[in-house]
C-alpha cells in the first residue's frame, strides 16, 4: 500500500556533506591561493593610488600594509571557519528543512531582494525564502525539497528538489519592512491570513 505524505515541514540538524563545502569553497581555492591572487594585487593598487593622491611613500606604504593585513585576517577567519565545519565530530554544522508544501505563493518583496515565496503546510506552519540565490536553484520552486543553511549564521547552502517545478500563485502581499527578516524564515501562517500573518512575525 502507498503511503500519503501530508504537507509538513521538518527540521534537523547534520553534518556539512562534500557539496556543502564546495558551495563556500570552490575546488582549487586555497587561503595561499587567495592572498597570492587576491590580497597582493589589490594591495599593490592601493598602494598606487595612495602614492598618486599623496606623493609619499611611507603613506601609500601604510594604506597599503593596513589593506593586506585586513584582508589577510578575514582570510585566514573564513579558512579556520572552513575548517571547523570540516570537523567529522561536529554533526550539527547544518541545519535541513524538508518541505512537504499544499500550496506555494509568490509574494511582492522588498525592493530588488526577491524573489520572495512562501510555502504552506498543513500543521499551519510556513516557510519564506527570500533573495536572489533563489534564482541559482535549478528546477525551483517545488512543492517537495530540501533547503539547507549553515546552523551558526542561517545563510542558504542550497536546495534539494524532490519534486516537480510548480509555478507558485502570485500574490499582492507584500513582505514587511523589517531587519528581522532574513533569508529563511519559519513562521505560522495559512493562504487566506498571510499579510496578517507576515505583520505579525516580522511587522
Amino acid at each position: 500500500m502507498r503511503i500519503r505524505r501530508l504537507p509538513m515541514i521538518r527540521i534537523s540538524r547534520v553534518a556539512a556533506d562534500a557539496v556543502d563545502l564546495r558551495a563556500i569553497v570552490p575546488a582549487g581555492t586555497s587561503i595561499a591561493k587567495n592572498v597570492f591572487l587576491g590580497v597582493v594585487p589589490v594591495s599593490a593598487l592601493v598602494f598606487a593610488v595612495a602614492y598618486l593622491v599623496s606623493r609619499t611613500v611611507w603613506v601609500a606604504a601604510a594604506g597599503a600594509a593596513a589593506m593586506a593585513i585586513a584582508s589577510s585576517i578575514s582570510n585566514v577567519r573564513f579558512f579556520r571557519r572552513v575548517a571547523r565545519r570540516r570537523q567529522p565530530s561536529d554533526v550539527q554544522t547544518v541545519e535541513t528543512i524538508d518541505v512537504e508544501a499544499f500550496h506555494v505563493v509568490d509574494i511582492e518583496p522588498l525592493g530588488s531582494h526577491g524573489p520572495a515565496l512562501v510555502f504552506f503546510a498543513e500543521d499551519g506552519k510556513a516557510l519564506l525564502l527570500i533573495g536572489q540565490w533563489l534564482l541559482d536553484q535549478p528546477s525551483f520552486p517545488s512543492r517537495s525539497f530540501q533547503v539547507r543553511r549553515w546552523a551558526d549564521t542561517g545563510k542558504p547552502i542550497r536546495i534539494e528538489v524532490r519534486g516537480p517545478e510548480i509555478d507558485p500563485e502570485s500574490s499582492a502581499v507584500q513582505l514587511p519592512p523589517s531587519p528581522r527578516i532574513g533569508d529563511i524564515e519559519l513562521f505560522d501562517a495559512t493562504p487566506s491570513t498571510l499579510e496578517r500573518d507576515l505583520q505579525r512575525a516580522f511587522g
